[in-house]
């Protein structure tokens, strides 16, 4: 795929609808917030005025750490007119993120850093444009993204200007019904590298861009209200909404649903299709390449661990412990490269040795490939249990888990008995009673006797990161405190 050039800021063509379409929707969080385009900016250059007055300027890097969604909206692209690097979160403060300042609404500081707090004072102006010195574009950083921290701690993606627009036009071959959206609704949050681009995206092309409201009620009020007709969010997210669908006796069908950053189940899979949109789309990637893979899940359904197919623009090889290239439909190592994906992580040397080699990103998934294209991934390589010598992938287990009763997830891992043995432990979360014995009569008929859950420790929910996956480390955390 051609390459972008480099005379364009993200948030351009954010500014050249601001002035276009004054009047239209811009971003709406139902409930609390509702903004046009000319309210847009008019707010973006009162705080690009602010930040000037507090000592913020070109180059820095800056976090947002601010819950009032317009507010935040509006910063990350005042900020970024002013070539001012961002990132965004809403949890403690990224490690090796180095920061010159961090906004906050939070009403707390952060120690070593300059704290700016805001507050509506922040918004109030005349709404009239500063001349700015210098405008960053192209290869300049503008966004550090932050991946999804499976592995307990999330790491620093720094993303130039010509990164992130350059990714947000593969969307247009990625998702040819994206394009025709005008109202999206997106759950993954700005911290993440789907939910900021897909922002840049949405407001770049003149549409309006939803998250979610102060209530469920508010939401699917204005899911209907507004006629939202793109909907994005991880599998957890998806089931929350279908109980709420059905809750608030919601009607409204999406045109086009699009969902990454988990396994979808069949049975969640159909339930999104006869409730939410028929049309549902499955995205395999990471803050590190963007989208590697993706098809409408009616195509890949009847592929065992099929993600999608291997976009364009992306090349992903199937390799073993020694990087040899392995035969198509043979399981091994992914790893991917590709327009416009990362190199290093912010200032993680040891972490970049590990996942960075070569020009390729090894992201710590096993999988295969087809012949067509399809990208079929079955588990990670560092959540392979070993009980006793017998290794076995925790997603075997958790397929048959969640295969029990509808609602229901469960997550395996590892734990040392009062002996000094492994053994298999579950955590179980359900969003209703279940019967124990009946469970565990379930995995006694799906799976070998090692591998058999011996205790269940059930949760009230569980516990994920910013992208919706669960994050196993906190999982086996509780289930220690548990046992």
């Amino acid at each position: 795929m051609p390459r972008i050039g480099s005379e364009m800021n993200i948030v351009d063509p954010i500014l050249f609808h601001c002035r276009h379409q004054p009047e239209a929707l811009a971003f709406c969080a139902p409930g609390t917030d509702l903004i046009t385009y000319g309210r847009l900016e008019k707010t973006v250059n009162n705080i690009i005025a602010r930040a000037i007055s507090v000592g913020l300027a070109t180059g820095q890097v800056v976090g947002v750490a601010v819950r009032q969604p317009a507010f935040h909206a509006a910063a990350i692209v005042a900020l970024a007119r002013m070539g001012i690097v961002t990132a965004s979160f809403s949890g403690p403060m990224p490690r090796d993120i180095r920061f010159d300042a961090i906004l906050t609404d939070r009403g707390q500081s952060f120690p070593g850093v300059k704290t700016i707090v805001v507050d509506p004072g922040w918004i109030a102006g005349d709404g009239h444009p500063t001349k700015l010195t210098y405008v960053a574009r192209g290869s300049d950083i503008c966004r550090i993204l932050l991946t999804s921290g499976t592995t307990g701690e999330s790491k620093g993606i720094a993303v130039t200007h010509d990164m992130v627009l350059g990714r947000i036009l593969r969307y247009n071959t990625t998702y040819p019904h994206a394009a025709m959206c005008s109202r999206v609704f997106c759950d993954p949050g700005w911290a993440t590298a789907l939910g900021f681009q897909l922002f840049v995206y949405t407001l770049g092309r003149g549409a309006a861009f939803f998250v979610r409201g102060d209530t469920a009620a508010n939401t699917l009020r204005a899911f209907e209200f507004y006629r939202i007709d793109h909907l994005v969010a991880a599998p957890a997210a998806l089931a929350e909404l279908v109980v709420e669908y059905d809750k608030h006796r919601c009607r409204h069908a999406v045109d086009l649903v699009h969902t990454a950053g988990g396994a979808l189940s069949k049975s969640l899979s159909e339930r999104v299709r006869s409730r939410i949109g028929s049309t549902l789309i499955s995205d395999y990637g990471s803050a590190e390449t963007s989208c590697v893979a993706a098809a409408p899940v009616s195509a890949i359904e009847n592929i065992a661990g099929a993600v999608g197919y291997v976009t364009p623009g992306i090349i992903v090889e199937i390799v073993d412990d020694a990087d040899r290239l392995l035969p198509t439909g043979e399981e091994g190592i992914v790893r991917i490269r590709g327009d416009y994906a990362a190199t290093e992580y912010v200032n993680d040397p040891e972490a970049t040795r590990r996942f960075f080699r070569n020009g390729w990103f090894y992201p710590g998934d096993l999988g295969s490939t087809t012949r067509d294209g399809a990208l079929i991934i079955t588990g990670r390589q560092t959540s392979i249990l070993n009980l006793g010598g017998e290794k076995i992938k925790p997603e075997i287990i958790e397929d048959v888990l969640c295969a029990f009763m509808e609602g229901l997830e469960g997550t395996a891992v590892s734990v040392v008995n009062d002996a000094g043995v492994e053994e298999v432990w579950a955590a179980i979360a359900a969003r209703g009673p279940f019967d124990e014995n009946a469970l565990r009569a379930h995995c006694e008929s799906k799976l070998a006797a090692t591998f058999v859950p011996k205790k269940f420790i059930i949760l009230d929910q569980m516990p994920r990161n910013e992208m919706g996956k669960i994050s196993r480390p906190a999982v086996a955390e509780l289930v220690q405190r548990k046992r």
